[in-house]
């Protein structure tokens, strides 16, 4: 795993490094290999789960679709979100993240937070745990994806998030995922880091970039930011299929002699 995790993250100022996110054992057959990292995100939330934000999230719900996701995925990495832990505890934050490690055979672990995250890594890391840092917008902060706010309008968060970036690649994460962010900022963490930074919402001077695939193949119409390329209206070709699943029914044209035992 070691090896395989090198070769991905070693990427930065060589070949960017493509991310998307998955929940379930279809759909991660369909896109391994074609992707370098697949998040399970704590996005399912929204996405499956119709929730408000990606706090409600529990470890067993992670556990369950990772190891779905782990199990289809022969050739990407699979990183799983640690879940929104309500009081900060290092201790207690460890402890879930080996656990679900553990039961779900995943590569490595995506948390949310900043400098306070530096003994966190420091000691996953001696436990052979990659643990990739999110910075800037934080989702798990948030009741309501109508309250997010764009990373780094004044020069405080500026100064801030570029220390806690070296910070906490001196601790030991493999990479640093950007999300939502002013241009300038994300190119300057990805200037002065040499672990890669990986953007949704980052801008392109990333060294890599994540979206929801559920936003990109246009199935999720709820929340559209503006970060979001759709490269497939995904939605309007299922209505269209199950449309016309409907009419063959209707017009008992489905099933016919081809689709039964005689």
């Amino acid at each position: 795993m070691e090896k395989k995790i090198k070769s991905v993250f070693d990427k930065k100022n060589k070949r960017k490094i493509s991310c998307l996110t998955s929940y379930s054992y279809n759909f991660t057959k369909i896109i391994d290999g074609l992707v370098d990292i697949i998040l399970v995100g704590d996005s399912m939330g929204m996405v499956l789960y119709g929730m408000d934000n990606t706090r409600n999230i529990t470890d067993q719900m992670m556990i369950n679709h990772a190891k779905a996701v782990k199990k289809a995925a022969e050739k990407s990495l699979v990183f799983f979100d640690l879940p929104f832990q309500k009081k900060f505890d290092e201790k207690e934050m460890i402890t879930r993240v080996k656990n679900i490690f553990k039961k779900t055979g995943c590569d490595g672990v995506k948390i949310e937070g900043n400098a306070e995250l530096i003994n966190v890594i420091q000691k996953l890391k001696k436990l052979n745990i990659p643990v990739m840092a999110h910075l800037g917008l934080q989702p798990q902060k948030f009741t309501s994806s109508k309250n997010f706010k764009i990373y780094g309008k004044n020069k405080k968060d500026l100064d801030k998030i570029i220390d806690d970036s070296i910070k906490l690649q001196n601790s030991g994460a493999v990479a640093l995922l950007l999300e939502g962010m002013k241009t300038n900022i994300a190119k300057k963490i990805t200037e002065i880091t040499k672990i890669p930074t990986i953007g949704i919402g980052a801008s392109e001077f990333c060294d890599g970039q994540i979206l929801v695939s559920e936003d990109m193949l246009g199935m999720f119409t709820e929340y559209h930011p503006k970060f979001v390329k759709k490269y497939l209206n995904l939605s309007d070709k299922i209505k269209h299929a199950v449309k016309k699943y409907v009419t063959e029914i209707d017009r008992v044209k489905f099933p016919n002699k081809n689709f039964r035992y005689d």
